[in-house]
C-alpha cells in the first residue's frame, strides 16, 4: 500500500498537481502571515534582506557546493567547485519541477562523473539522511532548552540515527571524508539559522540563535516529506506550527520561512542560469 502510495506520489501529472497546491498554499499563508502581522512595506528592513539576499544566501549556496565535493570526494571522485556551485544552483530549481528534480541533478553529475548508477542513488539517499539526522537532533536539542528536556531524548534518538548513516557510509567513505561530511552539514547549518534570524530581522522581530536552531528543521524535514516538490508551503507551515511549541508567532516564522525560500531561488536561478552560460569543466 505504502510502495503504491509512494509511485503514485512520483507520477509527473500528480506532482504537478501537488506544485499548483504547494504554491496555493504558500500564497493563501503569506496573505494570512500579512494580514495577521499589519505587515506592509515600509516594514521591512531593506538592510537585512540585502544582507541575507547579497551574502549569507550565496554563502549558503557554496557551503552546499562544498558539501557535494566532499561527497564527490569520498566516492574517488573530483569535482571542481564551479562546477559544484552550478549543480547545487540547478538541483534547487529542480527542486520545483514535477519530479524529484533535485535528487536527480546531483545523482546525474556522480554518475557523469564516473559512478556507477546504483552507487550514486545509494549515496545521494544516505547523504540526505545524514542532513535530516542532523537538523533533528539540532533542532529537537533547542526545542528542549526551550520548552520540555523530554525533546532531548528526541535528539539522541536523531544522533543514533547519524551514526547509523555513517556506518553505512563508511563502506565508501574513509573516516576523514566522513567527518569532512559531518562538518560541512554543521556549517550549514550554522548559516541556515544565521539567515533565519536575518529574515526575523527583516520582518521586525529578533529572535536568538535557540530558536533560530528550532526552525531550521523546517526547510529539510520539509524537503524530506517529499509529498509537494521542493516542500512548497510546507517547509513555511512547519515553521508556523514549530512557532506555537514556544510560543512564538505562526505569522512570522510563515513569513521568514517563505522570505528565505524566496531570495534562496532567486540566488540559484541566477547561478544556474549564469552556468548554462559559461560551463565550467568538471
Amino acid at each position: 500500500m505504502i510502495a503504491g502510495l509512494k509511485a503514485t506520489l512520483r507520477r509527473p501529472r500528480v506532482r504537478a498537481g501537488l506544485t499548483i497546491a504547494g504554491f496555493a498554499v504558500l500564497a493563501l499563508g503569506a496573505v494570512w502571515a500579512i494580514a495577521t502581522m499589519d505587515l506592509t512595506w515600509s516594514d521591512l528592513s531593506p538592510l537585512h534582506v540585502l544582507l541575507n539576499l547579497a551574502l549569507l544566501t550565496p554563502v549558503l549556496l557554496a557551503v552546499s557546493a562544498l558539501s557535494l565535493k566532499v561527497t564527490f570526494g569520498a566516492m574517488g571522485r573530483e569535482l571542481s567547485i564551479a562546477t559544484s556551485l552550478h549543480t547545487v544552483a540547478a538541483a534547487n530549481v529542480a527542486e520545483l519541477l514535477p519530479l524529484p528534480g533535485g535528487a536527480l541533478v546531483r545523482g546525474a553529475a556522480l554518475v557523469k562523473a564516473g559512478a556507477r548508477v546504483g552507487e550514486a542513488a545509494r549515496v545521494v539517499l544516505l547523504t540526505a539522511f545524514l542532513t535530516l539526522g542532523l537538523t533533528l537532533a539540532l533542532s529537537a536539542f533547542a526545542l528542549g532548552l526551550l520548552t520540555d528536556p523530554l525533546w532531548h531524548w528526541i535528539a539522541a534518538a536523531a544522533l543514533a540515527g547519524v551514526g547509523v548513516v555513517l556506518f553505512m557510509l563508511s563502506r565508501h567513505a574513509a573516516p576523514g571524508y566522513l567527518l569532512a561530511m559531518v562538518a560541512v552539514r554543521l556549517l550549514s547549518l550554522f548559516v541556515t539559522t544565521l539567515r533565519l534570524i536575518v529574515a526575523f530581522a527583516a520582518l521586525g522581530t529578533a529572535i536568538g540563535w535557540t530558536e533560530a536552531l528550532l526552525y531550521s528543521a523546517a526547510p529539510t524535514v520539509g524537503a524530506a516529506v517529499g509529498i509537494v516538490p521542493a516542500g512548497l508551503g510546507i517547509n513555511e507551515a512547519i515553521a508556523a506550527g514549530l512557532a506555537t511549541l514556544v510560543s512564538g508567532s505562526s505569522a512570522t516564522a510563515f513569513l521568514a520561512v517563505a522570505l528565505n525560500r524566496a531570495l534562496g531561488l532567486a540566488v540559484g536561478a541566477a547561478m544556474a542560469l549564469g552556468g548554462s552560460f559559461w560551463r565550467p569543466r568538471a
